[in-house]
């Protein structure tokens, strides 16, 4: 499935026309679900359901794997017009994260290094690790959203890639909610770094820069 950036406009399908007699949500999905109309974007059913971004993600996803709800193709001046307004520029900052959306990858198994005599062999000698400080947040957030074309694509975004994170991680260091502007947050630990990191290149294919690093 392709990553959804809360731009995305959703129609009620003709399974659901069919199955509708025999669906059993709570309330508030139901909400959510009857405000795909195909006119307004993820984001704006979220807000006008109100339901956490977060939230109307993942149930989003839960209704296309069920084919309640499909995309609608817009045309290109709608597309600049909700891009220019921010289909989601009213979020100013991610909640705490509380989902995971993707099962982590597996650990891929290096092959065992083998000298000319079919013996193993000790593994080549990496290169020391460069020494380096903590993880400025704001700086990642920063990073995160000028991958974006516009601020509020790069907002949503940057929700993608926290959501991304482990949320016993973020909480182990007492990080509750990302600002997106000016968090002075500072990551320490080695555990949380990775998992950014693996966030960051899982959702945008990019790897973070030296410069979200403060001086060691």
């Amino acid at each position: 499935m392709n990553i959804m950036t809360g731009t995305e406009v959703f129609k009620r399908t003709a399974v659901y026309e069919r199955e509708a007699p025999s669906i059993r949500l709570h309330a508030p999905q139901w909400k959510l679900l009857l405000a795909f109309d195909g006119q307004r974007s993820l984001s704006e059913v979220a807000l006008n359901a109100s339901t956490p971004f977060s939230e109307a993600l993942t149930q989003a996803e839960t209704f296309l794997k069920n084919e309640w709800i499909a995309e609608q193709p817009i045309t290109l001046e709608e597309y600049l017009k909700r891009a220019s307004l921010g289909g989601g520029s009213s979020v100013s900052a991610a909640t705490p994260p509380t989902i995971v959306l993707n099962e982590p990858k597996p650990e891929t198994v290096k092959p065992e290094h083998r000298a000319e005599n079919g013996t193993a062999a000790p593994p080549p000698r990496e290169a020391p690790p460069i020494a380096r400080g903590p993880m400025r947040l704001s700086a990642i957030v920063d990073y995160i959203v000028s991958l974006a074309e516009t601020v509020p694509l790069g907002q949503l975004l940057t929700y993608r890639v926290f959501l991304r994170v482990p949320p016993e991680i973020l909480q182990s260091e007492e990080i509750v909610s990302i600002h997106l502007v000016d968090d002075t947050s500072l990551v320490r630990t080695g555990a949380l770094q990775k998992a950014i990191a693996d966030a960051v290149l899982d959702i945008t294919h990019r790897t973070l820069p030296e410069s979200v690093y403060a001086t060691a």
